[in-house]
């Protein structure tokens, strides 16, 4: 059997796909396309976010945290896929931002999705989420809005963001009943830090969707 992995940034996503393997199942063959592949430095500054866009973090692969639009890379997303979809089964995007617009021929296997009923389905009254970066704050609790009582945003980020940061956070969502890393690239060594210390489920998205699509895959 054969996945997808369609990433915001560059491929390969060697910070998410060895750590998300083992859950896919034995005998997996991994194919990987970038929206940001073969692009410069100079290309990719200019799908930065401008005031008021939806922001998205990613990172290249020399490990270098980037910004983008998420409107200006959504035909590279949907590019991806369009090469995948003749190579693979299944098709995961490593990116839990909102894609309405993507399509594929092939399952589509979408974090952002996947997170929201996941949550919903568990009906907790006081949500705590973090993310990457502090314009996605109030983004982040429109799309979470209807699917708990209380939504409380903290930003941290996954490729640059100290162990402190990710301990001040968890402090400061200690009061939620459950917290969501609502970024495909928060490792399991973040998800051991917030939950020993709020002592509250942790919902990991890379996990999550790796563990969907290995039962997809499961013969």
């Amino acid at each position: 059997m054969r996945v997808g992995f369609v990433t915001i940034g560059q491929s390969p996503r060697v910070d998410v796909v060895p750590e998300i393997k083992p859950y896919l199942g034995e005998g997996v063959e991994i194919i990987e396309c970038g929206a940001l592949d073969d692009l410069t430095l100079e290309e990719i500054k200019k799908l930065a976010p401008k005031e008021g866009d939806y922001v998205l973090v990613t990172r290249l692969r020399d490990g270098t945290q980037v910004r983008l639009s998420r409107e200006k890379i959504i035909k590279r997303l949907q590019e991806c896929i369009k090469k995948l979809e003749e190579r693979v089964d299944v098709i995961g995007v490593l990116c839990t931002g909102e894609f309405p617009e993507l399509t594929s021929r092939k399952l589509l296997v979408e974090p952002s999705l996947l997170l929201l009923k996941t949550v919903e389905a568990l009906n907790v009254s006081n949500l705590g989420v973090i993310v990457p970066d502090p314009d996605q704050v109030e983004i982040t609790k429109r799309k979470w809005e209807g699917v708990a009582k209380s939504i409380k945003v903290r930003s941290v980020s996954p490729y640059v963001g100290k162990e402190d940061e990710f301990i001040r956070a968890a402090q400061e969502l200690k009061e939620c009943d459950l917290i969501v890393m609502d970024c495909i690239g928060y490792k399991l060594s973040f998800k051991e830090i917030v939950k020993e210390i709020t002592k509250k489920p942790v919902v990991l998205p890379r996990t999550l969707m790796a563990r969907v699509i290995g039962e997809l895959l499961e013969g």
